[in-house]
């Protein structure tokens, strides 16, 4: 066992728990301190160890106890992998997620399709979106051949591939390299196709960074429509500056800093909204395993239904047509939200073919809602709403 990898899984533990940061930026600076090594396969197996053992981070506490250290809980791991995998636990213990979220979901969809639902997000499935403002389809699908990426096509997106198989990790492929291509899921598509943007379109982005989601919209549009994206952050202001330019957005976008509930827009300015709101990412745990221990703050879900509820209220009073999003398994970030206006809205019927949202929930039957299980994507979200004020 080495006492480097021992001390990197203790340390991105730390950072997570510490300061609620994502497990690539807590590798990162893990293996900034701690010297991991240099050549690519090696730290790349390190970094897979590392996603595993956070994976795993609420099951190794229900087998050996919430007072073990964190360097111990790397030992434990590293040497007892085989074993731990083979011990019978609750259930929310053998997932590896908190008590309350477990339970939660069963209230929502039952014991057997949450077990479904926690077995699909053991292993993320990746879906790669082609960018035709780089180049043409053939000449993108061409590169990703050559980085011997196997792809399937969506049978509902025309610019989306599920990935089957990879030889190497997917950063380090041209494809994606050179922005030909990028990682996106196909419940963030989806978000973007409730939209339905068109070329003559006025939009707000109101959270829009790291800006994947304008970019596609600026794509759909053939960088035609006039989009306004925001953020409340500058350093992600920034930095989605740089990658809409990498991805080949020229005109269409203009970029603004700003907190999405006091915009410096004016009203009827935009004919379309979307939002995509902050939340738990809780439909998003198979992308980053740190989620589960964020997860573990009950009660910063509602700091995040807070700021949900704002920025559509902001929203209504801004435009006429909004879709609201959230990366979220919770109804308290989704269904609840959009209910508390439903004297100020009309729901529009959205996204054929796709489950709808809680049946418990009035008007579910207008809310979209993607699961891991079933969709192969993320948990997401989705409704779309008309101001009728």
């Amino acid at each position: 066992m080495s006492e480097i990898a021992v001390s990197v899984l203790a340390h991105v533990l730390f950072l997570i728990e510490r300061y609620n940061i994502s497990i690539e930026k807590a590798f990162k600076e893990a293996c900034r301190l701690y010297k991991c090594p240099k050549d690519l396969n090696s730290r790349e197996i390190l970094f897979e160890t590392t996603k595993e053992f956070i994976k795993n981070i609420i099951k190794l506490r229900c087998l050996f106890g919430a007072e073990l250290s964190r360097k111990r809980l790397a030992k434990l791991f590293l040497s007892h992998k085989q074993e731990i995998e083979r011990k019978e636990l609750e259930p929310w213990c053998s997932y590896s997620v908190p008590k309350w979220f477990y339970e939660k979901l069963v209230s929502l969809i039952g014991d057997q399709e949450t077990r479904s639902l926690l077995e699909s997000i053991e292993r993320r499935v990746f879906w790669i979106r082609i960018n035709t403002l780089k180049a043409p389809e053939e000449k993108i699908l061409r590169i990703l051949e050559e980085d011997e990426i196997v792809l399937e096509r969506d049978k509902d997106l025309w610019y989306l591939y599920r990935v089957i198989s990879y030889k190497k990790p997917l950063r380090y492929s041209r494809a994606l390299r050179d922005y030909y291509a990028v990682i996106q899921d196909k419940a963030s598509c989806l978000v973007v196709e409730a939209l339905k943007p068109s070329s003559d379109d006025k939009i707000f982005d109101v959270a829009a960074a790291p800006g994947i989601k304008t970019s596609l919209i600026a794509m759909l549009t053939n960088d035609e429509a006039r989009i306004v994206a925001g953020d409340l952050s500058k350093k992600r202001v920034v930095i989605m500056k740089h990658l809409l330019k990498k991805l080949g957005v020229k005109r269409s976008v203009d970029i603004i800093l700003h907190n999405g509930i006091f915009a410096p827009v004016r009203r009827d300015y935009f004919n379309k909204i979307l939002i995509d709101a902050p939340c738990s990412s809780s439909g998003a745990i198979s992308k980053d395993p740190s989620i589960r221990l964020s997860l573990l703050r009950k009660d910063k879900i509602y700091y995040y239904t807070e700021v949900q509820e704002k920025l559509l209220s902001r929203a209504l009073d801004l435009g006429d047509e909004i879709v609201y999003a959230t990366c979220s398994l919770l109804p308290e970030e989704g269904e609840e939200i959009v209910s508390r206006f439903l004297d100020k809205v009309s729901l529009e019927k959205i996204l054929d073919g796709y489950s709808r949202g809680y049946n418990t929930y009035e008007y579910h039957d207008y809310f979209v809602r993607t699961f891991p299980h079933r969709d192969l994507s993320e948990g997401f979200f989705i409704a779309k709403i008309r101001n009728t004020k």
